[in-house]
């Protein structure tokens, strides 16, 4: 802001604190380190880490830190590996909405929920589910830690997506803070008299602005999303190829029909990781949840049996596998639609024990334990959507450019494989994955489940292991935007800005300029700065 007081960080806490008496405001620089990190990489340190309990706190945030001329970046559950919220200045205020939890209202009537931007999905489908409803995309695996907030700026398939689209397309207003401090609401609730979040595009879809924005345009206080009936009726499949085109072949044929809830697969490689990586203690989680998800407890129990007699020895560890969930009203239309679902399957492949699909419905969200492999290795995804005419081509170039790079993967240890998931009836993602030995960081020792922790090795640092997989990562995007691929979680990390065309790319740039003059809202988002 021209006139921005640049005042010494601690004369900024001074301030905040002094302004927001309940702030929770970290100083001491490990936690600093620790909020300015991500799964994958760290940024430049933030100067404060702030976590307001109110909308009108992070307003205050907002606006005394311009003042101050200090950026803010919001954070949710801190799940990002493309440098989403990480600071590229010190003169950074990192705000954690982790204590922003409310769930404002459930309306059944009108068939909406508004909850605050720090509350995780696992905490919303709870309190739903318990009411007999649900949103139509339900969360990331991630849900556990994951916020509603975090998923909205950074963009997020999982639960319920090849039904019903990405995390965006479930809501229906936000309330956002922008740069100077000032709440913006969008939709019918933006309405001068009586604003309620009901409909989303009255006039031009400001909603959609501020969706999969990785936070550039301001930092979101409420969302509302829609609901719809709780699906009494849930049925499993999995099928295994022998080959990805046709696993791929099979899962957009199944997204088409617009009947599975999720449809997703792997390659052998993750397959046999998926194997290899159970355990006892896992094992019994998803035993007992599994045993407590069916209609009756007999069916429950027999579930849960099957799985544990047969799931291990079934899960096609050699093959590729797809895995399909169907939702229904009835039990009547399940079976009639998952009939479909099961022929479509079966045209190209083997049905074999629904382990996979099962369990995760059984237990959708747990602790973010898999950002390290099971011999204590760093883990990290890259990905690319495509509509599903272009997947094949997608997948065959991903597996030429690391054949080519063999003679790198073999000299670090560089172990990889990919997840593909239908995205609504038109989109295929496809996610590689990167495993390789180097130590773990602050953030892995704060992030996962400390019992799981205690039993993986402690690796030690592996400079050049990492350097490696960070080109590959790159010369990978690079590929993807040869392809034409779309990307959810942008961060500032795939190259978004500069990938659009230029009259696209100048009304974003007013766009940031409109909501954020001084460029002090997570500089550096969607290539922005």
């Amino acid at each position: 802001m021209a006139d921005a007081v640049l005042l010494p960080t601690k004369e900024l806490h001074d301030a905040l604190c002094e302004a927001i008496p309940d702030l929770q405001c970290l100083a001491v620089e490990a936690d600093r380190e620790f909020y300015s990190s991500d799964i994958y990489s760290s940024g430049v340190t933030a100067a404060l880490v702030v976590a307001p309990t109110t909308v009108e706190s992070l307003q205050a945030i907002a606006r005394i830190s311009a003042h101050h001329g200090y950026a803010i970046i919001g954070r949710g559950g801190g799940l990002s590996y493309t440098s989403g919220y990480l600071p590229i200045s010190a003169r950074s205020v990192i705000v954690d909405l982790s204590r922003l939890t409310r769930i404002v209202e459930i309306n059944r009537e009108d068939m909406y929920v508004t909850v605050e931007a720090g509350c995780t999905w696992r905490t919303l489908y709870e309190a739903l589910k318990a009411q007999g409803l649900r949103t139509p995309y339900f969360g990331p695996m991630s849900g556990y830690s994951a916020t509603v907030g975090g998923a909205l700026s950074q963009g997020s398939v999982f639960l319920g997506s090849t039904a019903h689209g990405t995390s965006a397309e479930s809501v229906l207003s936000l309330d956002v803070v922008l740069a100077g401090g000032s709440l913006l609401s969008t939709g019918s609730a933006a309405a001068i008299t009586r604003p309620t979040p009901f409909f989303r595009t009255y006039g031009p879809d400001l909603t959609g602005l501020f969706l999969n924005d990785a936070g550039a345009l301001g930092v979101k206080a409420r969302a509302t999303l829609a609901l719809i009936p709780f699906p009494p009726h849930a049925r499993f499949a999995s099928f295994q190829y022998a080959s990805a085109a046709d696993l791929l072949r099979s899962l957009a044929a199944v997204a088409r029909t617009g009947l599975a809830a999720e449809c997703f697969g792997n390659d052998p490689y993750v397959q046999s990781r998926r194997i290899h990586e159970q355990n006892l203690g896992k094992d019994l989680a998803y035993f007992k949840a599994v045993a407590g998800s069916g209609s009756s407890l007999l069916e429950g129990v027999g579930a849960a049996a099957r799985m544990a007699w047969k799931g291990r020895r079934s899960l096609g560890g050699e093959s590729f596998v797809m895995n399909v969930t169907l939702d229904a009203p009835t039990a009547v239309a399940a079976d009639a639609h998952f009939a479909i679902l099961k022929q479509i399957g079966c045209e190209r492949g083997t049905e074999i024990e629904s382990t996979v699909p099962r369990a995760i419905r059984s237990l959708p969200f747990t602790y973010p334990n898999d950002i390290l492999g099971d011999r204590g290795e760093r883990w990290v995804p890259t990905h690319a959507l495509a509509p599903h005419s272009r997947a094949e081509e997608v997948v065959e170039a991903v597996e030429r450019f690391l054949a080519s790079r063999e003679d790198i993967l073999r000299e670090h240890r560089i172990e990889w494989g990919y997840l593909v998931f239908a995205v609504s009836s038109r989109t295929t993602l496809i996610e590689p994955l990167f495993y390789w030995p180097d130590a773990r960081t602050t953030y892995h020792e704060r992030m996962i489940e400390p019992k799981y922790l205690e039993r993986l090795p402690r690796l030690v640092a592996n400079p050049a292991a990492t350097a490696a997989v960070r080109r590959l990562r790159a010369e990978m995007t690079n590929l993807f935007a040869e392809l034409g691929c779309a990307h959810l979680q942008i961060g500032k990390t795939y190259p978004f800005l500069r990938s659009r065309q230029p009259a696209a790319a100048e009304l974003l740039r007013a766009l940031k300029r409109a909501v954020d003059p001084s460029h002090l809202i997570n500089p550096g988002a969607l290539g922005l700065d």
